[in-house]
């Protein structure tokens, strides 16, 4: 998908500039601590972890302080070189490695570092990127990559969401921009479009001027759609929320969790 490459690589320092805003940042690492209980809770405190679509390490890099071994995968160069430096700012070069590759090549992106003990896809990224077959392929290959007793952490939206806000736009203001984004949802090709908008302030803090657009198209799904996903890959569902941890209500965030089967 063009989206991608046009969105991480070519366009990747726009969204570097939120991905590093403060309160971005903070959010990384308030679901750290709320995943490392979680995964410590199930036997998997300090062990190996595999964040795909790591982006600038916002993730990462909260997890290997807490402990885990961290291997972030993202196909951006930019946001691997900048979550190597955040690394060696945060002093924990030695428990997490940045690694640059697309995740549909994921077994040889990844592959020397397996086995792991949780494989993370946190905040909407790469399942629903491509298409059914891709998404397939690539939780094949983290099924290859994983140990027996491995948890699997699907983090995205779901598709009812995307429905219901269908023709609406939704305006944030994060990393010095304001952004307007903008929903559409294709029946036809169960595809969501989303459009944004980049603005930045002037001067007097109230005129905006338009910088930049850009366009995400992703393949969401239901919870029973994800699940059956899985199910092809190897993988089965064992529990499913909101956000950690309040019970999954259709409509919104969809955090699914997922064992090897």
């Amino acid at each position: 998908m063009d989206w991608v490459a046009d969105f991480f690589i070519r366009e990747a320092d726009l969204y570097a500039r939120i991905l590093g805003d403060e309160a971005m940042v903070r959010e990384g690492e308030e679901l750290a601590a709320k995943l490392a209980g979680y995964l410590a809770s199930r036997g998997v405190g300090g062990g190996r972890v595999l964040d795909v679509g790591c982006g600038v390490g916002r993730l990462s890099i909260p997890l290997a302080k807490l402990g885990f071994k961290v291997v972030g995968v993202d196909i951006s160069p930019s946001f691997i070189e900048q979550a190597r430096e955040r690394a060696v700012k945060e002093g924990v070069v030695d428990r997490v490695v940045f690694v640059l590759g697309d995740a549909r090549e994921l077994s040889s992106v990844a592959g020397r570092y397996a086995p792991f003990d949780a494989i993370l896809f946190i905040y909407t990224t790469i399942i629903g990127y491509y298409d059914y077959d891709t998404d397939l392929s690539i939780l094949r290959q983290s099924r290859e990559l994983a140990k027996p007793d491995s948890i699997l952490i699907i983090d995205t939206v779901d598709k009812h969401y995307y429905v219901k806000v269908a023709g609406r736009s939704i305006i944030n203001e994060l990393g010095g921009y304001l952004i307007i984004q903008r929903y559409e949802y294709d029946e036809g090709s169960a595809r969501a479009r989303i459009q944004w908008t980049y603005y930045a302030r002037g001067s007097n803090g109230y005129t905006l001027r338009p910088i930049a657009n850009a366009q995400l198209s992703i393949r969401p799904y239901t919870l029973s759609e994800l699940t059956e996903l899985a199910s092809a890959a190897g993988w089965r569902l064992v529990e499913a929320y909101s956000s950690p941890w309040e019970p999954y209500r259709p409509g919104g965030r969809l955090l699914a969790i997922f064992k090897p089967s």
